[in-house]
């Protein structure tokens, strides 16, 4: 992290009468952001850290204590400190709802960042999967999932004309309030549907040259992309997703139950007197 042969830097008189730990912060933040030293690669101990600046292991640690409360560094017991990587979002296959507030609940902050509303023709399979002939438009919600700002979910949805429609505008939705409120709560409360059941298929693919440059990842890079179909409660398709997430800022999670054993009925083999 620290070039061989690179002097010691100054820290006494610091512009504004800077404390220490703050120029330590500074320094640390800058060689993080440059890449000199990669997520998930261990920073210097403590002790060289206070060696290198010249100053206690107390300073050091004020330095370090805000790169974590910002989520730059991890401790991890026994072994030191480490470069945080990108976020990691939990994604659950168990439950049915707004990934927003899903987040919420574990502490985490989704921004949803809105990229269009517009009606069109949908991809194949699409049409299919809501029950419309090829040439029927639906209506496309765009949007894109920032969390702790690092966009990790592309989204695509698509509404079937009648659906959009009972929800406002001429285009099928008001964009100000998308931005306010969950798509299934939207679907709910101003729609008139609710949200039942969901089928769900999650297989690899690699990033578009767009998928990519609306990720910050490399084109050609290891994605999964989620396809979704929502159902009501009378079993009408209401709802297509198709969803682009980094494969490495992706946790998926769900709840395995053991399944109920039938009871087995007491043999007795030799009747009791």
């Amino acid at each position: 992290m620290f070039p061989e042969g690179e002097p010691r830097p100054r820290l006494t008189g610091t512009a504004g009468g800077e404390p220490k730990y703050q120029a330590i912060y500074r320094d640390l933040l800058a060689r993080i952001e440059a890449g000199d030293v990669a997520a998930g690669q261990p920073l210097p101990s403590q002790r060289e850290l206070a060696d290198h600046y010249g100053v206690s292991l107390m300073t050091v640690r004020q330095a370090l204590q805000r790169l974590g409360g910002e989520g730059r560094i991890e401790q991890r017991h026994g072994l030191g400190t480490f470069v945080a990587g990108p976020p990691v979002i939990p994604y659950q296959l168990n439950s049915l709802g707004s990934l927003a507030e899903e987040l919420a609940e574990q502490g985490i902050d989704l921004e949803t960042v809105l990229l269009g509303v517009r009606r069109g023709p949908a991809p194949a399979p699409v049409p299919a999967q809501l029950g419309l002939g090829p040439r029927d438009e639906v209506t496309v919600i765009e949007r894109l999932r920032v969390v702790g700002g690092t966009p990790v979910i592309h989204q695509l949805s698509y509404l079937p004309p009648a659906l959009a429609a009972n929800l406002g505008s001429d285009a099928g939705l008001d964009e100000e309030e998308l931005k306010r409120t969950p798509l299934y709560r939207l679907i709910e409360e101003r729609g008139g549907v609710t949200p039942s059941w969901a089928t769900e298929a999650i297989k690899p693919v690699v990033l578009s040259e767009e998928q990519a440059r609306l990720l910050e990842q490399p084109a050609g890079g290891a994605a999964l992309m989620s396809e979704r179909v929502t159902y009501d409660v009378d079993d009408r398709p209401v709802l297509a997703d198709r969803a682009i997430m980094c494969a490495s800022q992706v946790v998926f999670t769900t709840r395995r139950q053991a399944p109920e054993r039938p009871a087995v009925a007491l043999r007795l083999d030799h009747p009791t007197p």
